[in-house]
């Protein structure tokens, strides 16, 4: 990784992981027993302002750059898959309120979650619409001067511990979106529990019923919401998931390079056998190519570079698939150590399988980078 960063930017990556590292490491299978980060957790999180780290320091967020902000998703994303999704689902949230919100929203909403004193989270899914957004039936309604929030969304990450959510609706067959406070008359939150991965992410089923919303909380214009605020959402999104993926991916590797140099097998290191070498081989030349992947991608992004949307999906597309690729035959190679539900490879295998769905399918990525990969070939000519 060294190799890619400059001076500053490597300096930035060792204090990332030695403040995450040094203080959370191993920690995770405690995480997930409890179904939820512990609240101390939370509270570090915001009081290091890495929840706000990535938002403008305008709206007061820390401002940093889209590789500092890659490089500590990289460092949560070794720690823990849910610690990094926290970070993740709130920089989704505020990022798109920061960009497409109100001046009464960025003076009244944004302060607070720039801190980091409240925690958000993204309200998109719903029992029957995923990927396709226009398939969303929970509603915004006028009722006199205000509106009335009417549906259930499911799967929502921290959707048990967040304070601020962003809810995607429909209004008289409009797309819109609004912010709706977690404890307002009419919300009722239900933990989902035995998830594969994102264990300790308290997701959560968010109902809504004629909860009342004032005409100030809906962010941006009518017909906004889908075409509009959720690519922004999504790009945030994809480039830190990327990014978390290539941080699970760099333990994994770690550890099935230890367990090869020391471990011997039919009189010799295991490092020494051939089928072992094939899969360590592919999977640090993967790892390779996914640290160049990421770094492209927030470079893209902090130039506004033409070339941000392709970046930021090859990125997410490529890294997600060979972790899921590689934590299986990470799992494979430890064997016995390797599936036991505390290691690192086991929590990783399961982790890199909902990363491969989140913001995005590999089959729903396809469907925009075909094109985009087929449109550039023999450009240069």
């Amino acid at each position: 990784m060294d190799r890619l960063l400059t001076p500053d930017e490597r300096e930035h990556h060792r204090r990332m992981l030695t403040l995450v590292l040094d203080r959370w490491e191993d920690q995770a299978h405690t995480w997930e027993n409890g179904a939820l980060l512990p609240e101390e957790v939370v509270t570090w999180t915001a009081e290091q302002g890495l929840l706000g780290a990535p938002l403008p320091a305008s709206v007061g967020g820390g401002g940093w750059r889209a590789i500092e902000a890659g490089l500590l998703y990289e460092a949560l994303g070794r720690v823990s898959i849910s610690l990094a999704s926290l970070v993740n689902v709130h920089g989704m949230m505020a990022q798109t309120v920061a960009r497409w919100g109100t001046p009464w929203q960025r003076e009244n909403v944004m302060p607070a979650l720039g801190a980091g004193k409240r925690v958000a989270a993204i309200c998109m899914t719903e029992p029957h619409a995923g990927s396709d957004l226009s398939e969303i039936t929970t509603t915004l309604a006028e009722r006199g001067d205000d509106l009335v929030l009417n549906g259930t969304k499911v799967y929502i990450t921290f959707g048990q511990r967040a304070d601020d959510l962003l809810v995607f609706a429909q209004r008289a067959g409009r797309s819109e979106a609004c912010l709706v406070s977690r404890d307002a008359p009419g919300v009722t939150v239900t933990p989902m529990g035995d998830m594969l991965g994102l264990r300790a992410a308290g997701l959560a089923r968010i109902d809504f019923e004629d909860c009342v919303i004032a005409p100030e909380a809906v962010v941006g214009k009518p017909d906004f919401a889908v075409p509009v605020l959720v690519p922004t959402a999504l790009e945030h999104g994809r480039h830190a998931v990327a990014w978390m993926a290539l941080g699970m991916l760099e333990a994994c590797f770690e550890e099935c390079a230890r367990f090869v140099r020391t471990r011997r097998t039919f009189g010799s290191p295991l490092l020494d056998h051939g089928q072992i070498q094939t899969l360590v081989t592919r999977m640090g030349a993967d790892l390779e190519a996914a640290r160049h992947l990421c770094v492209a991608a927030s470079r893209a992004m902090q130039d506004k570079a033409p070339e941000t949307m392709r970046s930021v999906l090859l990125a997410k597309y490529f890294v997600c698939r060979v972790a899921q690729e590689h934590t299986a035959s990470a799992v494979q190679l430890l064997a016995s150590s390797g599936v036991s539900e505390r290691s690192v490879t086991a929590r990783a295998y399961r982790d890199s399988k909902v990363l491969n769905i989140i913001e995005g399918t590999e089959q729903i990525l396809e469907r925009t980078l075909a094109p985009l990969l087929v449109g550039a070939a023999g450009a240069v000519r």
